[in-house]
C-alpha cells in the first residue's frame, strides 16, 4: 500500500471517482445555499436595526417636542404672573395717587427697585459663575 521512499511513508491517494465528484458538487451547492441564507439573514437584521433606529429617533423627537411645549407653557405662566403682579402694583399706585398718598408710592417704588436690582445682580452673578466653569 504505502511505499517508503527515503524512509518517509507515502500517503495513499484514492482515485477520483464519479461519486466523489458528485458529493463534492453537492457539498459546494449546500455551502452556496448556506451563504445565500446567511447573507439574506444579515440583510434582514440590517433592515430590522434600521427600523429600530428610526423608531428611536422618532421617540426622541416627540420627547423633545413635549419638553419644549412644557418649557413654553412654563414661560407663559411666568410672564402672566409677572404681568399680574405689575398690573396689581400699578392699580394700587393709581389708587394711592388718587387718595393723595404719594409717600406710599415712593416706598413701593423703593421696594420694587430693590427687588429688580437684586434680581439683576443675581442674574449677572450666575452668568459669570457659568462662564468661569
Amino acid at each position: 500500500m504505502n511505499e517508503q521512499k527515503n524512509g518517509i511513508a507515502k500517503p495513499h491517494q484514492s482515485a477520483l471517482t464519479e461519486e466523489t465528484v458528485q458529493r463534492y458538487i453537492a457539498l459546494q451547492e449546500q455551502k452556496i445555499t448556506l451563504d445565500i441564507k446567511q447573507a439574506d439573514l444579515a440583510l434582514r437584521e440590517l433592515d430590522h436595526n434600521q427600523k429600530i433606529a428610526d423608531k428611536s429617533i422618532e421617540a426622541q423627537a416627540a420627547d423633545r417636542k413635549d419638553e419644549r411645549d412644557v418649557l413654553k407653557t412654563m414661560h407663559k405662566h411666568r410672564l402672566n404672573f409677572v404681568a399680574g403682579i405689575t398690573f396689581a402694583v400699578l392699580i394700587f399706585a393709581l389708587i394711592a395717587l388718587w387718595m393723595g398718598k404719594d409717600s406710599i408710592i415712593l416706598d413701593i417704588l423703593k421696594i420694587v427697585m430693590g427687588f429688580v436690582g437684586g434680581w439683576g445682580a443675581s442674574t449677572i452673578w450666575r452668568n459669570q459663575k457659568i462662564d468661569k466653569e
